[in-house]
């Protein structure tokens, strides 16, 4: 199966913030039929990662380490996103795998690490994904997050909030990993487009994807997807019925 890397470095001094930075290999713009964008929710690209397989995709972890300290999220973030997937299953593994450092992880992985400012930037993660070239749906893909989001204090001196905005945070990266990028807009026309500029949702909180936070930071709420993000799920599903 032919396929190209898509990669996404974040920031997370407040949360997660994804750019799409490279690109191996020049593809199409999605096919007609697919929905890329919507009010609250975009695809990273339309050229890039358009829409999930069925079938399962499973997580596994560079180290046990990482296992440890990332299965929760984790296990939040794939049971959050396998809800509003139907058709594709997302399962965390207790496998360790080491994460393959150039080209794709194995068909059908995703394989999440914990390091120290993985891109020599304080607050940064990474995620990447790799997609087939020949219907543009997900191949593979990797996280690297960084261990100073679970400092003391990281995200808030407040214990509870600081543990919601981590969740949020991690499912933020798995929905950049399997192919949601931020919602961002020049809602104000400025001529630019900043932090925080996101569609709101009717209880005034921001899309989840939304940079360089979103969601909702509460006990029931934090790592869930919000009403904007909804769709675009659904779209990634749908989309593959025109590839």
């Amino acid at each position: 199966m032919k396929r190209a890397i898509v990669r996404a470095a974040r920031a997370a001094v407040l949360a997660a913030v994804a750019v799409t930075t490279a690109l191996t290999a020049t593809a199409e713009a999605a096919t007609p039929g697919q929905v890329t964008a919507g009010t609250g929710w975009k695809l990273i690209d339309p050229a890039q990662t358009t829409s999930l397989s069925p079938g399962t995709y499973t997580i596994q972890f560079d180290s046990a380490a990482a296992r440890t300290r990332l299965t929760p999220y984790l296990k939040l973030a794939a049971a959050n996103t396998q809800a509003l997937t139907p058709g594709v299953k997302f399962v965390v593994s207790t496998t360790i795998q080491r994460r393959v450092t150039t080209g794709c992880q194995k068909a059908r992985t995703l394989v999440a690490s914990l390091e120290y400012r993985p891109i020599g930037k304080k607050g940064f993660s990474w995620g990447g994904n790799c997609y087939s070239l020949t219907d543009h749906s997900l191949h593979s893909g990797a996280m690297r997050f960084d261990t100073e989001w679970w400092y003391p204090h990281w995200f808030s001196t407040t214990a509870s909030t600081n543990t919601y905005r981590i969740r949020n945070s991690v499912t933020h990266e798995f929905g950049h990993v399997i192919g949601l990028g931020h919602p961002n807009k020049d809602l104000n026309r400025d001529g630019k487009i900043s932090d925080f500029e996101c569609p709101l949702n009717k209880d005034k909180s921001r899309p989840l994807m939304c940079s360089p936070n979103g969601g909702v930071v509460t006990s029931t709420g934090a790592g869930n997807y919000t009403p904007l993000d909804i769709p675009g799920l659904r779209a990634l599903v749908a989309n593959y019925r025109y590839r």
